[in-house]
């Protein structure tokens, strides 16, 4: 008990309290280990009934939604809410509105979330914003929660050559036709990034500046979730995220289809051309814009495959410990100065 106590396992009765769990903390604290499993049931049938989004059972009536769902998750925020009803990519099992107006909530824009869930047939719960918070772990969600279904980001595994303005995209199940939104295709590749304020930031200027789709490594970098669909204001469920876990293999192919790589770099030579952003040339063939970690920039195996490298110039000197802009704003940056010949 001592041991848990210094780790606080057994404090903070007012993160409970904040929760809605003060009760369960109090509980569990009269009983020992040894106790854990059997009463741990019994206890979270105390705190379900406190807080809908851990209900493991099934209720009547619009409350339904509120059950535990297979691959299911959070979108939460106006404009994530709205673009996720609209765009109709993931299945929505029901919209959690906030029952009080606190602060600068906008009860009109809230009245239009419930005016489209109603459009397509989605159920809506009022729940107060202590709920609300607990259930986003504290986030902004301006008064609406969406329960939906995970996002599918599937496993990319080659891109075709452009022919008649089309192409193909191949993954792991299945094969699609897709016409570029600008002259030739366009699509990100954030390889190995790491914050999701970043990659948010990213999605949301690739959607604005015309971009295809985005690409992220399978395994130990940054995921398509309800943060980064918040951040992004809702771009991340109008554009297409793929997951990739072989990316010098992924990357070959789509140079042997003709494509080209662009990577964003910080100016030092590499294997590419270097431009600087300021005098970036009009490319002429479907490209892939790489997108490096915060800290230890592009590989070297996708640096090597590069076509052209482009850094964006400082306007004024330094410190010697900044070398370079946030991830998301060189993002933004490059992708605005992207032109195509026929543009």
């Amino acid at each position: 008990m001592p041991g848990m106590r210094r780790a606080g396992l057994l404090g903070g009765a007012a993160h409970w309290r904040r929760a809605g769990l003060l009760e369960g903390a109090a509980y569990w604290r009269k009983h020992t280990a040894a106790d854990s499993v059997r009463l741990y049931s019994s206890w979270r049938d105390k705190v379900n009934k406190g807080n809908p989004w851990l209900s493991n059972k099934k209720k009547k009536g619009k409350d339904s939604v509120v059950a535990d769902l297979p691959k299911s998750e959070l979108v939460y925020g106006l404009a994530s809410a709205k673009a996720a009803i609209c765009q109709g990519r993931r299945t929505i099992h029901g919209a959690y509105i906030q029952s009080e107006t606190a602060g600068d909530l906008s009860r009109d824009r809230l009245k239009e979330i419930v005016a489209l869930a109603a459009e397509h047939d989605i159920p809506v719960v009022e729940r107060s914003k202590d709920i609300l918070d607990t259930s986003v772990n504290g986030a902004s969600h301006q008064g609406v929660v969406l329960k939906v279904s995970a996002y599918d980001a599937q496993r990319v595994t080659n891109i075709s050559r452009v022919e008649a303005d089309s192409y193909q995209v191949t993954t792991a199940t299945e094969q699609t036709i897709r016409q570029p939104r600008r002259r030739f295709p366009l699509w990100v590749y954030c390889c190995g990034l790491q914050d999701t304020h970043n990659f948010g930031s990213i999605i949301r200027s690739a959607l604005f500046f015309g971009a295809d789709a985005i690409v992220v490594p399978a395994y130990g970098a940054v995921k398509p979730t309800s943060t980064v669909s918040k951040v992004s204001s809702g771009a991340m469920e109008c554009i297409d995220v793929y997951r990739v876990s072989d990316h010098e293999k992924l990357l070959d192919r789509v140079l042997n289809n003709g494509w080209s790589i662009v990577c964003a770099t910080t100016g030092r030579a590499g294997s590419g051309q270097q431009h600087s952003v300021d005098a970036l040339p009009r490319l002429n063939a479907p490209t892939i814009l790489v997108i490096g970690n915060e800290g230890s920039g592009i590989p070297d195996d996708v640096a090597s495959l590069s076509s052209m490298n482009v850094h964006i110039p400082a306007r004024a000197e330094l410190p010697s410990y900044i070398d370079s802009l946030n991830a998301g704003v060189a993002a933004g940056t490059i992708l605005s100065a992207i032109k195509f010949e026929g543009e």
